[in-house]
C-alpha cells in the first residue's frame, strides 16, 4: 500500500509527536519512504516551507519523499479546480488539489486529518475527503495510517 500525505499530518508530528520523545513515530515514516510507501507532493513541501521551521529541511533532506508533479496530475488538478472553483483561496487548501491528483495517479491513500464536511457544502468549505470522493480516491486519518502499516512504539 502507498501514501500521500497532507501537510497537516507533518504539521501534527512536530506540534504533538516532537521526535526527541516520539522517535519511533519518525523512524516509521522515514522508513515507510525508503521503501517507497510514503511520499507528499511539491505542493506539501511549499506549505511545510511556509511554515519556518526544521520541518522543510527534514522533508527535503529525505530521499524519495517529494514526489514531482506529473502532467496527469496537473489534469486532475484542472478539473478540480473546474467543478469546484472556489475551494482554492490564494495559499488557503492551495496543496489540496494536488494531494488528490497525485494519490489518484499513484493510486495511494492520501493520510489527512481534515474530516468531511456534510452534503450541500459550497466549495470554499470543502476538506479533502470531500474532493477525494469524487475521485475515489481513500482517505485515512494518521491513526488509521499507522495502524494499517502495523506500527506499535
Amino acid at each position: 500500500m502507498t501514501y500521500t500525505l497532507d501537510s497537516n499530518i507533518l504539521i501534527g508530528l512536530v506540534q504533538r509527536y516532537p521526535r526527541d520523545i516520539f522517535p519511533g513515530i519518525w523512524d516509521s515514516i522515514e522508513e515507510s519512504v525508503a521503501r517507497g510507501e510514503s511520499c507528499i507532493c511539491e505542493a506539501v513541501h511549499r506549505e511545510v516551507y511556509r511554515i519556518g521551521d526544521d520541518l522543510h529541511k527534514w522533508a527535503k533532506d529525505l530521499p524519495g519523499f517529494i514526489c514531482s508533479t506529473d502532467s496527469e496530475e496537473l489534469a486532475t488538478v484542472r478539473a478540480i479546480g473546474q467543478a469546484h472553483p472556489g475551494w482554492v483561496q490564494g495559499q488557503v487548501n492551495e496543496a489540496d488539489p494536488f494531494v488528490i491528483a497525485h494519490a489518484k495517479f499513484e493510486g495511494s491513500d492520501v493520510v489527512s486529518e481534515e474530516n468531511r464536511k456534510g452534503p450541500g457544502v459550497i466549495d470554499k468549505n470543502l476538506k479533502i475527503p470531500n474532493v477525494a470522493d469524487e475521485h475515489q480516491v481513500r482517505v485515512l486519518k494518521f491513526f488509521d495510517y499507522v495502524r494499517t502499516e502495523g506500527w506499535s512504539f
